[in-house]
């Protein structure tokens, strides 16, 4: 059984990318003023609507007592999922969580995941990523990772998740802990 699970935050473990779609399908994120309003605007639906997936706290309990080691590594900064990760807490399962960017690269290039594997002393092959978007299962793949693809219906519109994992899980209340 792998020891260490790095888990994405947004349509892995919670219900948001289609809030995080509608708040920013205008956005210029080079645009400093536009980039805090929608950043401010996710704070509060992280605070009010988004939630955890269906089974997401019993799986990481699970993984808990199996003495597996988790962390998050997400591309939202920490400081705007705040309050979901308080009002859940998520982080009661995790060594830590780190964003994109604080290691200063973003999901096409594995620094965040090397960074996580890192922090926890372990080894890329010992360690399962879980994301819901191709484009980042396959980043993680290519740097060594055992690959788990998490069904989320925004993923499956703009790719094939599934086709590019070691494993994938269509629903969290009926997941297995990864072998």
């Amino acid at each position: 059984m792998k020891k260490f699970y790095i888990f994405d935050l947004d349509g892995t473990l919670c219900d948001s990318m289609r809030i995080w779609r509608m708040e920013t399908e205008n956005c210029d994120f080079f645009d400093r003023e536009q980039t805090a309003i929608a950043y401010d605007r996710m704070r509060k639906h992280y605070e009010r609507d988004i939630e955890l997936k269906s089974g997401v706290v019993e799986y990481l309990k699970k993984a808990r007592a199996a003495g597996v080691k988790m962390c998050i590594a997400s591309a939202t900064r920490r400081d705007v999922s705040e309050p979901l990760l308080q009002k859940t807490g998520l982080l009661d399962f995790m060594e830590f969580y780190v964003d994109c960017f604080e290691v200063g690269r973003f999901k096409e290039h594995p620094a965040v995941y090397i960074e996580a594997a890192r922090r926890m002393g372990a080894c890329i092959e010992d360690c399962a990523v879980f994301e819901d978007a191709e484009y980042c299962a396959k980043t993680a793949r290519r740097a060594g990772f055992y690959t788990v693809g998490v069904r989320d219906e925004v993923a499956d519109e703009e790719g094939n998740t599934r086709a590019c994992c070691d494993f994938f899980i269509e629903d969290w209340n009926t997941a297995e802990l990864i072998e």
